[in-house]
């Protein structure tokens, strides 16, 4: 194993910090989310990424606070323990595992789609969607491996890495900006016949799930997870998620103006549902393609090669400290926690390598992954709002370097948004997670009788779970995102945000009901 698994230390600078989160969030979601949210929502996809930007920023403060106050490797896992206990805890932990895992075939096989332009034998038609052959997946497999093989040297080559990988990938789309604009750009599009709003507010919002916007804006987890390696933790998290977000809100922002305002009016002719032009599989390349671009589209292929693959890069890293908490908690075996000579879990790389791998069966191609990994991850946001405000009430005497404003209201709002989020990706998606989430429990319940590791699934803390998964459903089933519209557009979400303040009391509640953490525990959280 070469070190013990506590012998971790903090040397990931301020700029690896910002370089995991920047990089997290401009991947594979460039390359496909522009194309994709002007389909379902027209000129208005420009407010799908400003508002998805904005809501996600909410969303962040109140991680900022759980993890400049307790820094540890994988702090997502972590806090909620902290502040919930075994059942609560393992739910995000899951959930979120399942989705980072995820992150590195979704981000493999976009470069490899791209790359079918040139290669086709690289991917195959499917049910109206481009898939990897097999010889795309063993591709995939290779290049992820390598990816594995990396990361094994550990966080200080992460992070060196990091910097230099993030400055090529926010270098091109922003290159690719200053060409189209002066060039191509034309207000035509946003002022057509259909008008701005041509799938009304339905498509924008149906846009941040579904689309990408979310996909690309919940890539600042890695920040966290690597948080207990962070050089001054209390100053260099909350800095990096507000200026890593704030970053590329406005590279998604500019990108989608111009984006839209480059297309040709053939291309939307029969409406922007119908959207529609040579190369559009591989949009920006079949944009800068019909505009004669040649020069510049050998980069982008390049770029699709290598962004999608450095977001691929970090959550291999990130994904693996996530096993190590995991692990910490019971929920895994301690094997999660070995680490080699470079101080890093080769042995958690491994295992979500092989796990990763297993993502291609039945999500062959980017866009079967999207909507799946985007609520998993943001079922697992959901409950940090929660624990950031219990904690408050249960380990008052904690030092405080950053606080979340007004911290009830914003944690309220940051819950409510994670559900609506949910709530949009529709019922074909949703149940889905929710038996994911349902066999989950099941695992953890026989892994508990043969490791015997857990002595409390904390139960008490949990009791709002259940009606809030049940709910989530129920009003998924009924609503107007592929339900049986029993709800009308607007009055759901209002439903949807009563919901969640019934639910958000019930959950603090329960947390501040275990009384007052102990020293011990506290400290635990925070230098482990």
């Amino acid at each position: 194993m070469g070190v013990n698994c506590m012998d971790y230390s903090r040397h990931i600078s301020k700029a690896g910090i910002l370089a995991a989160a920047t990089g997290g969030m401009v991947g594979s979601g460039w390359l496909f989310g522009p194309f994709l949210a002007a389909k379902m929502a027209g000129p208005a996809s420009v407010l799908s990424w400003a508002l998805g930007g904005v809501l996600m920023m909410v969303i962040a403060l109140t991680f900022a606070e759980l993890v400049a106050t307790f820094p540890s490797k994988g702090s997502m896992v972590r806090f909620t323990h902290l502040s919930h206990g075994t059942l609560t805890s393992f739910t995000l932990a899951w959930v979120a595992w399942l989705a980072s895992v995820m992150v590195a075939p979704i981000e493999t096989s976009a470069a490899l789609q791209y790359l079918g332009h040139t290669w086709p034998v690289l991917v195959i038609h499917h049910a109206d969607s481009l898939v990897l052959s097999s010889l795309g997946i063993f591709i995939a497999a290779a290049i992820m491996l390598i990816l594995c093989i990396i990361n094994c040297f550990g966080a200080n080559v992460i992070s060196k890495g990091n910097v230099t990988i993030v400055i090529w990938k926010v270098a091109i789309p922003v290159i690719t900006i200053l060409i189209l604009l002066p060039t191509h750009f034309s207000w035509q599009p946003f002022v057509s016949h259909s008008g701005f709003l041509p799938s009304g507010w339905h498509g924008v919002l149906a846009a941040l799930p579904l689309a990408g916007v979310v996909f690309s804006f919940i890539g600042f987890s890695p920040a966290l997870q690597l948080a207990g390696e962070a050089k001054d933790p209390a100053r260099t998290i909350p800095f990096s998620l507000v200026c890593a977000i704030g970053i590329v809100i406005a590279l998604y922002v500019i990108l989608q103006i111009v984006f839209v305002g480059a297309l040709p009016a053939s291309s939307y002719a029969n409406g922007w549902s119908h959207l529609h032009f040579s190369g559009d599989s591989g949009p920006i390349a079949g944009l800068l393609a019909i505009f004669g671009f040649m020069w510049w589209l050998k980069v982008i292929m390049i770029d699709a090669v290598i962004s999608p693959i450095g977001t691929g890069y970090i959550y291999t890293s990130s994904t693996a400290r996530m096993n190590m908490a995991m692990s910490d908690n019971g929920y895994l075996p301690k094997s999660m926690t070995w680490l080699n000579r470079y101080r890093s879990p080769w042995f958690a790389i491994a295992l979500n390598f092989i796990i990763g791998m297993i993502c291609f069966l039945p999500f062959p191609g980017w866009q079967s992954m999207v909507g799946f990994l985007v609520i998993c991850f943001v079922l697992a946001y959901a409950i940090g709002p929660i624990a950031c405000l219990t904690l408050r009430y249960t380990a008052p005497t904690v030092s405080r370097r950053f606080k979340v404003p007004a911290v009830s209201f914003t944690c309220y709002c940051a819950f409510t948004i994670c559900n609506l989020m949910i709530y949009w990706t529709g019922w074909s998606v949703v149940y889905k997670l929710l038996i994911v989430t349902f066999l989950g429990y099941i695992v953890l319940w026989f892994y508990s009788k043969f490791s015997r590791q857990i002595d409390d699934f904390s139960f008490k803390q949990a009791i709002w779970l259940f009606p809030y998964l049940v709910g989530l459903g129920a009003l998924s089933y009924v609503g107007d995102y592929g339900g049986q519209q029993w709800m009308p557009f607007g009055i759901d979400m209002v439903v949807v945000a009563v919901f969640s303040l019934v639910i958000f009391i019930a959950a603090v509640y329960c947390g501040v009901s275990r009384g007052p953490l102990s020293l011990e525990a506290i400290e635990s959280a925070q230098i482990s």
